[in-house]
């Protein structure tokens, strides 16, 4: 049929990828919803996890890791893309 079986227990590993309290200030158990648009800077040019909500923030990287796990990419994080005229330019990017 052209789909992969799926493997055992997807369901749980769909909603539990990923939730690792270690990670968040606030050491919530489940990810929190990022809402904001901008983040703050502690110094100009220091590299941060998160500028600007466009180019990425908490949500999208922990739908693209679970996506990707889900999908059986090995580790590797699928693409996520916030706006549809971004996605469909940043598809003529993808091989």
């Amino acid at each position: 049929s052209g789909f992969l079986p799926p493997f055992p227990h997807f369901a749980t590993h769909a909603i539990h990828y990923a939730q690792e309290p270690e990670q968040w200030n606030s050491r919530a158990v489940v990810p929190p919803i990022t809402l904001s648009t901008s983040f703050k800077q502690e110094e100009p040019r220091e590299d941060q996890p998160y500028v600007y909500t466009r180019y990425g923030n908490a949500s999208r990287h922990i739908l693209e890791e679970v996506v990707g796990t889900l999908d059986g990419a090995g580790g590797q994080r699928h693409l996520t893309d916030c706006a549809n005229l971004a996605a469909a330019d940043g598809a003529k990017y993808c091989e």
